[in-house]
């Protein structure tokens, strides 16, 4: 007769949680990248913005970074450390990003920065709750 072992694995909904606020939050930067290399004529800064730069080089940026917090996303769902701390530095890195496009978009700054907060309580308070698995 043959006998199975089972290994439990044990997860918290709020890491689950930053893990998929995560994705989004790497596919919102994804569509952000997008349209400023394909369509860059839709991001309109003012001579009041207090952040000016080339818009082609800010895409490549997001593009990497959203490629970036994509590739965090998958470990965090599966549970590993470096995904957890790396995530908190990501979204801690995205809301200085988001700030510098305040003055140009601040409802789509403000969701992003929530999210990244809420991906930053997740990570931080219940992360240990997946330590060990």
């Amino acid at each position: 007769m043959a006998t199975y072992s089972y290994e439990r694995l044990t997860t918290s909904g709020w890491v689950v949680f930053a893990g998929t606020m995560t994705v989004i939050a790497g596919l919102a930067n994804l569509i952000f990248a997008l349209t400023l290399l394909l369509k860059d004529d839709w991001i309109v800064i003012t001579p009041e913005a207090l952040i000016r730069f080339d818009l082609t080089t800010v895409g490549v940026i997001y593009l990497v970074f959203a490629a970036f917090q994509l590739f965090v996303a998958m470990g965090i769902f599966h549970g590993d450390l470096w995904a957890r701390v790396l995530g908190m530095t990501g979204a801690a890195m995205n809301v200085l990003a988001q700030m510098s496009f305040m003055s140009v978009y601040p409802a789509w700054s403000w969701l992003i920065i929530i999210i990244d907060g809420l991906i930053i309580y997740g990570l931080a308070v219940h992360g240990d709750e997946v330590a060990g698995t």
